[in-house]
Parts: C-alpha cells; structure tokens; sequence
C-alpha cells in the first residue's frame, strides 16, 4: 500500500510545480533581436505602417485614440489626420488617412474623450493655418462622426520646441491635465496649489547661458496644469521642469513626467540629464536658467526618481491595454528622440514615492520617437518623426512564449498607506483649515520626502499668520528648517531674522548630511529672500557654524559651504580651496549621472559625445568651486591669483557641453573683474594656451577640388546612393572643416559651438532629412538657434541671439562663425522685435564639393566621426 502512494505524492509535486509562478515573465527579456534598423527584445515583432511623407502630410509628434479604436495624430507644423487601421472599420489591408477639414492643426498633444477631440497646439510661425497656441475643443455638433467645430478654451503664450506640449486625462476620467515647457508663460489669473513666491533663489549671482538659450525665461520654468472639459477653471500642479514633453498617470493615479536636460552643460555642477520625475501636487522641480539649477538635494524642490543619462524627452506611455508580458504591462514607456531609444520603466513603491529598473526596449538608428499609445488589439503603436524629419507609424506585438494574460490593475499594497497619507495632507494645499496646522507641522520631519515637502507646501498655503511662530515651538531640528524656508518665502525681514537666530542656535554638529545639506539651504533662502543688507552678527555666526566643517565633508556639502563663505567673502577659503582644485582631479565619482540608463551599453553610434567627455573629464565640484571663489573680493596675493588663474588654463583643456568653454571663461571674467587693473591682462593670459590649442582642429585643410553644382535634396541624394560603397573617412572630416560646417558645428568633441551638435546626427535623421538641412537650413530652424531681428531707431536693424541683458542695455551675439563678436545697444532705441526666417547658416556652403567629396561628407556626419563606423564597412 506506501508504494501505491508513490504515484499520488508524484501528482501532487507536478501540480505543485506547476501551480508556480513564472518568474521570468515578471523579469525584461534581456535578449535582442535587430529587424532592419530596428532592435527590440526577443518575442517581439515590430511593423512599419504608414509613412505621412510619401502622402505629404508631415511629420507625426502626437497621437490619441477614439472608441472604434481608430488613432487621431498632428503633423507638428500642419494638420491633424484620422487614421483608420486595417480590419478596424476598414476593409482594406492598408492603413487609411484623412485630414479633419477643419482650421486646426499644430497640436503637440491630442486626446479624445468622449467625442471630443482636445488639441493643445504650438505654434510658432506663420502658416496657413493661421492658428495660435492655445488648447481647443474639436466637436462634432450633429452626431455625423465628422468634427465640424472648433473652439479655442484658452490661448497660452509660448511656443516652439519648449512650448505647450501634450494634454492627458485624469484616472477618475474627471479633468484634464496640460504639460507646457518653459517657455510657456503662467497666466496670472491660474489658481496654484503651488505657492506663487517661487524665486530665483540662488545664493550667488546666476550666470547666463553664454549662447543666449533661455536667458530671459524666469521662476518657474516648465509647469503642468489642471482644467475641466470646457476650459473653465484652471489650477497650476506642478511646476520647476525644463521642457517635459509628456505626462502620463500609473496605476496608483499617480502622475509623472519625462523632464530634459541642458545638454550644452554637460560636465558642469549645475548639469541635471534627463530624468523621469513624479509629480506630486504642488511639486516644484528647480529649473532655473543659466547656473541657476537647483541642486536634487535641496529641499525646496524634489529629485528625478531615475536619471537616464542624456537624450532628448517626448513620449511617456502607460503600459494599461498592452497584450505584453506581464512584466511590460505595469510601468511606463520612455521615449527617446535624439538617441532613437524606447525604455520601459518598471516602477516599484518607495515610501510613497517610487524607486525604478530602467531597461531599454526598442531602438534604432534612425528612429526619432515622438508618441505612442496602446491600441485596441493590445498593440503598441507610435510614431516617429518632429522638426519635418521622415516620419513613420510603426505597430509592435508580442509573439513570444511568455504568457500574455491581461494583469489586474489594482493599486500597489505596498507604499498604500504613505500614499494615502501624502494625498491627505495635499488635501489642504487647497483647503483652509486652522485647525489642521499642527497637524500639517507634525509631518515636517517625516523620514519620507516628498511627504515632509506635499506637507511644508499645504503649510505655505494656510494662513501665514497662523504659523509663522511656530518655528520658536518647534523642537525638531527638521521641523525648524522647513519651517525657516517657508517663513523665507512669506515672511518679512523682521520673521526671518528670528527664522535665521532659531537656525544658528541648532547643534549643526549634531545634524546628519541630508539634514545639514537642508540646514544650509534654509540658510540661504533666508539670506537670499532678506530685504536689508545681513548684519556683521549674522555674518560672523554664519562663519563660525560652517568654516570648520569646510573641506571635511561630501562634495555636495563642500560645494554649498563654499557657496555661502563665499557670499559673505570669507576670505580664508581660498588657500585651502585652491589646494584643493590643484590637487583633487579625480572624476570616476562624478561620472554615474553620464553613464545612467544603460547609456554604457548602447551600441557603437550612441553616446559619442559622452564617451568623449568622459575620456576628458572636467571635475564638476573643482568649477563650483572656481565659481564660488569668482565672487570673493579680497584676500587675494599674487600667488594665490596665479595658482587660481592657471587652474583656468588646466580646465579649458577638458572636454564638456557645447558650452563648456564659454561658461569657463565666463566665470573666469567675474574673476578678472576683482583683479586690480594693471593686472588683468596677465592673469587672463595664463589661460591662453588652451584657447590657442582649441583651434588646432581647423588647421591642415584641403580645400574641394570640385567641380561644385548648385546641389539639391534629389540630386544630393542620388549623389550619395551612388558613391556612399566608396566614401572615405579622412576626406569626409576634411570636407566637414574645408566647407566650414566645423565652424559652426561639432562631431565627436571636435568643432565650434554656435550651431547643433550633430555627433548623433546619424540616429535621427535619414540621408533624405540631413540633404533638407544642408539645402535649406531655414525650412526648420531649431529655437536655440533661432535669430531674432531688433529693429532699432533710425532704420537701425540687429540680427543674431541675445546672450546678455541688463535694466537698460541688450547684447547680441551677431556672427555664428565668430560668437565672441557682439553688438550692444540701448533698451530705449528698441521699436520692436521678431523671429528672424532665416537660418543662421547659410544655404550654399557645400556648393563647391562634387559628388565623392559630398558623400564623404554626408558619410562622415552618418558615422559621427567614428572611422570605425560600419558606414564604412564595405
């Protein structure tokens, strides 16, 4: 009888084994799989569909979906189509398009809800559809599924690639969320949950970006808003982006965004890549223009929860509705434009924020990715295209082995109760309530984040005179430092100066880093926000509690230290800091925010740039530092002078963003300006090796032998289909200096600075795109190298970027082969202004190439200047 159990027992373990779950679906597939120019992980299948440019109907950047599952998309310099998949309401085997015959079009974002087509559009030039930025409702008035109306609900100022962007629904299927970038002005009448006192904030002067990008945009950069359906009432959420393109809810209701960096800032402490930041109610994320950034650490703004190195931000995609493995079915899509990449997002509670496993999921060179949206039939569909490049719409399935059964999309047990604790405590970010002060007070000092700053944000919204003392009741250090940044951004000198006493009577020894790091930084809002001028007492209590701790601690915490001796110029730093500058060169530490995001592990045409940067790092905390000392007047000797002015020649040898270079010498300038003045011209020499070297690069030239033509897209095309078997790397980067593209532009770390750089030219632009911006550069100029016409009095005209502005004088950079070459003129002799139509670089320069010579050319830009490229590879 045992053994007749044997069997039965068997059973059981087979069933057992069988009734576990696969834990390989809940992990990214890790293999890949290359289809044409496209890589994606094995078990998917992906389809190109549609392509708008052979039918003339531009290039796709937004896209939506009605109840028969048919998609709605906008070309981003035109029209809005409908698109109608095949065997849905559509007989044929073919993709079918149709253009709403309507003055509409333009539209960044799209979303159709029931019925309705909303469109956020973003204009920015004259075209025939004559329609301005704004956010419109598109109806259909008599039931005949034709949209025959159009209204605007409210018109935005800003436009362009950092202006209105996309438009999403709420989770309760309630309201509309509004994403605009940070050239988008905030209308003044706007309801914020968000107090309006956001400032510059910055502790030391703020340097502009010496290219002229966003030097005249203000606090508080790029902002998300919430609306009804008819545009009625409006309430600021979330503000501090540079230029999120995207927004998209998860499964807990929660919101995110897809925020850019400031590539040209590469290398420099104020550099923040990209990141996917999640934006709770009243959430500010820092921007600020120039060296004006807020550093992550700082309390008065929140971090990105997954830096993803560099690249350029658009779509970000629920995974709700997708027939993918369970695993790519709860997170989020990312998506990549510059570097042709789509990630997955898994997102996993932390408190009740999230923490995140960041994987590649499709990419392809070129792929520039715009939006995408999860179809009827569990498909993923998107498209590519933005700035008139060749656009596609593509559709991706799962054919794979793993099991594709829809997962419940019930919110996470874990991080549930810190959730809902933050979303009660926002509560009152709109609601008054005396008698909830204390309450709001007693989670200053919660170990969680963002729930100790949702808390110091519905305090700031209460009102002031209800809590501005209690700071001198407060018997938690954490507590007192919130309390001090708020009383910093309401109060008046009189409460900030008791804010300041309650602070510097803190153990600052007894404080752990996080903290000491939010101690400063409530010091400095106080300092920055004071109306009188700091008293000696103040100045003195402020040295003795931060002196002793310089150089003995984190880079952040040195770096901010060194921010504030140097505001109240405490001389005694610059021995020991210079020191330090001549001494600490190592940057492995420095180099985790470049590599993030799998940018290691991208293949050979990724990431160039840098790679290069990384093979000649600056140190980041040595130029806080350099900045710092910038400001200090006096203490200075002769020795000290020529040690701090030679660092200057060490740095300016180091590779960065495209304005590396400018801001180094720009803060070398605010030295110089403290240098007495029979002295200045030594010192600034003591840096003019490495501007001498710098142009190394342009020498050795030979010049086209011809013959030229007056080439155009078709001919330059052909020219390179039929040559591209024998280009030649070596006469490739010659053409790029003899036709002075290496002037205004850079491959591979090598080149000037006034135009794009193009060392990823290769993955997002098509042989077809490169030829149109070669031809005709002013058929789509980029915003950050967009001129602008000042028409002065006396039929005075200047053309070029404004890189400097004071009360009463503009400065224009005017030459983009000579950037340093400026014209200044008086505010008051200005008549007007408006974009100029015409592309800084001009139309003819590789004229005098002949065929081989342009298609080494076109091939060394295809490469990045990579010889090693399969461009190459016959």
């Amino acid at each position: 009888m045992k053994n007749c159990r044997l069997p039965f027992i068997f059973s059981l373990l087979i069933l057992s084994i069988s009734c576990q779950p696969d834990k390989t679906n809940e992990e990214p597939i890790s293999e890949r799989v290359t289809v044409g120019h496209i890589t994606v992980p094995k078990g998917f299948v992906i389809e190109e569909l549609y392509k708008p440019n052979e039918h003339d109907q531009g290039s796709w950047v937004s896209i939506t979906k009605d109840d028969k599952g048919r998609l709605y998309t906008s070309d981003q310099y035109g029209n809005i189509y409908r698109v109608t998949l095949p065997g849905i309401n559509n007989t044929n085997d073919k993709v079918a398009v149709e253009k709403l015959d309507l003055k509409i079009g333009l539209a960044q974002g799209l979303l159709w809800h029931k019925g309705d087509l909303y469109a956020l559009v973003n204009s920015n030039e004259n075209r025939d559809l004559m329609i301005k930025s704004g956010f419109y409702k598109i109806t259909d008035s008599n039931g005949d599924d034709e949209f025959d109306n159009v209204r605007m609900l409210r018109s935005f100022n800003g436009e362009g690639e950092h202006g209105p962007h996309n438009v999403i629904l709420s989770p309760d299927g309630q309201s509309l969320y509004l994403v605009l970038g940070n050239h988008t002005d905030i209308p003044e009448d706007l309801d914020s949950v968000v107090p309006k006192v956001w400032g510059e904030d910055n502790i030391l002067p703020v340097i502009k970006d010496p290219s002229g990008h966003a030097n005249d945009r203000k606090a508080p950069g790029g902002w998300v808003v919430k609306t009804d359906f008819e545009g009625k009432e409006w309430t600021l959420t979330t503000v501090g982006l540079r230029n999120t393109y995207d927004i998209a809810f998860n499964q807990d209701g929660e919101l995110f965004g897809f925020d850019s960096d400031m590539e040209y800032d590469m290398g420099m402490p104020w550099y923040r890549p990209i990141r996917l930041c999640h934006f709770t109610d009243g959430a500010d994320f820092g921007w600020r223009t120039g060296t004006g950034k807020f550093s992550a650490e700082y309390p008065d703004n929140l971090p990105g929860i997954a830096n993803l190195g560099q690249g350029s931000p658009t779509g970000l995609l629920e995974a709700r509705g997708l027939k993918f493995p369970s695993y790519y079915q709860k997170g989020l899509f990312v998506f990549d434009w510059s570097y042709g990449t789509m990630y997955y997002a898994s997102l996993t509670p932390k408190g009740s924020s999230y923490s995140t496993e960041v994987t590649e999921f499709i990419s392809g060179v070129p792929l520039p990715l715009t939006n995408g949206i999860a179809g009827d039939d569990g498909a993923l569909y998107f498209l590519t295209g933005g700035r008139r490049l060749e656009s596609s719409l593509y559709k991706v399935t799962y054919t794979g082995e793993r099991s594709t059964e829809p997962v419940k999309f019930e919110p996470n047990e874990a991080g549930k109760k810190e959730r809902n604790l933050r979303r009660e405590i926002e509560v009152f970010q709109t609601k008054k309530a005396s008698d909830k002060i204390d309450y709001l007070i007693s989670y200053l000092d919660n170990e969680d984040r963002f729930i100790r700053f949702s808390a110091r944000v519905a305090l700031e919204n209460q009102d002031y005179s209800l809590w501005k003392d209690k700071i001198s009741e407060s018997k938690s250090p954490l507590k007192s430092i919130n309390l001090a940044i708020s009383i910093a951004r309401h109060g008046d000198d009189s409460d900030r100066k008791k804010a300041l006493n309650t602070l510097l009577d803190i153990s600052w020894t007894s404080l752990v880093e996080s903290q000491k790091i939010d101690f400063i930084r409530a010091v400095d809002l106080l300092v920055i926000r004071m109306e009188e001028e700091l008293s000696d007492t103040f100045k003195k209590r402020l040295k003795d509690t931060f002196l002793p701790s310089y150089l003995s601690s984190s880079d952040i915490m040195n770096r901010e230290i060194c921010k504030i001796l140097s505001f109240l110029q405490v001389s005694e730093i610059i021995a020991p800091t210079i020191e330090r500058m001549e001494n600490d060169t190592i940057t492995s530490n420095l180099k985790s925010i470049y590599l993030s995001g799998d940018i290691s592990k991208r293949s050979e045409q990724y990431g160039k740039d840098v790679e290069n940067m990384l093979k000649n790092m600056p140190n980041q905390q040595n130029i806080g530092y350099a900045k710092s000392l910038s400001f200090i007047n006096d203490g200075w000797t002769n020795e000290l002078r020529e040690r701090y002015f030679k660092w200057y020649n060490r740095a300016l040898k180091k590779s960065g963003g495209r304005m590396y270079s400018q801001f180094i010498k720009a803060i070398q300038g605010i030295a110089l300006a403290n240098v007495p003045e029979p002295d200045r011209q030594y010192f600034e020499a003591l840096a003019g090796e490495a501007l001498e070297n710098s142009g190394s690069y342009m020498s050795n030239i030979t010049q086209p032998k011809g013959p030229g033509q007056n080439w155009t897209v078709k001919s330059f095309v052909a020219a390179y289909n039929k040559n591209q078997v024998k280009v030649n790397f070596e006469n490739g980067e010659n053409m790029f200096k003899a036709s002075l593209c290496a002037s205004c532009h850079s491959v591979n770390g090598n080149g000037g600075n006034a135009g794009p750089e193009l060392t990823q030219i290769g993955t997002r632009f098509s042989v077809s795109d490169i030829a149109e911006a070669i031809v005709d550069p002013s058929a789509t100029i980029s915003d950050r190298y967009r001129n602008t016409q000042y028409f002065l009095k006396g039929d005075r005209v200047v053309t070029g970027r404004l890189i400097n502005e004071t009360e009463n004088e503009m400065e224009v950079s005017v030459n983009p082969f000579s950037p340093d070459l400026t014209t200044k003129f008086r505010k008051k002799d200005l008549e007007k202004q408006e974009e100029s139509a015409h592309s800084p670089m001009p139309p003819a320069l590789i004229n005098r190439l002949n065929e081989q010579e342009l298609s080494d050319l076109v091939a060394f830009l295809i490469s990045g200047g990579d010889k090693n490229s399969k461009v190459y590879k016959k």
